[in-house]
């Protein structure tokens, strides 16, 4: 967080002499300090966080190819008279032990076009899911896998 504070301290200031970077110095671990001490601010809990940013990067790059694969996906659907849409419900079963970590994979499953979380109730998870390969990609879903390795 001091770090942070005194990028930001320099990035306002839009140059860096010496005076200005002691200046920042101080203020930023005043600052620091005061959260520390009266925000209840534990730095150990940055260092978790920090240590977890590797694997939510990985869970969002995967989010985003499947995000951009089911679009394609729904737009094939669509523009085919062809395929017969087959909506159904998927209900499924997560080991997810937290809130955020359930709350992240519904975000995440209703972020991919074509299926839809429709409620999530603990560990059960119902999906609306446009078509067969709709279907596929709930039941396949690397989300779970990525979700669970950011819980632990």
């Amino acid at each position: 967080m001091f770090v942070l504070l005194f990028a930001l301290w320099i990035l306002f200031n839009g140059k860096v002499t010496l005076e200005i970077c002691l200046f920042g110095i101080v203020i930023s671990g005043a600052i620091y300090l005061f959260a520390v001490k009266m925000l209840d601010y534990d730095p150990k809990k940055e260092l978790r966080v920090l240590k977890k940013l590797g694997g939510t990067l990985h869970f969002l790059l995967v989010l985003l190819r499947d995000i951009i694969k089911a679009s394609f996906h729904v737009i094939g659907v669509i523009l085919s008279p062809k395929k017969e849409i087959d909506p159904k419900l998927v209900f499924f079963y997560t080991d997810l032990r937290t809130d955020t970590g359930r709350v992240g994979l519904a975000n995440a499953i209703t972020l991919t076009p074509g299926t839809i979380t429709v409620f999530c109730e603990h560990e059960l998870f119902c999906v609306h899911a446009l078509d067969t390969a709709s279907q596929a990609d709930v039941d396949e879903s690397q989300f779970m896998h990525l979700l669970k390795k950011l819980e632990d």
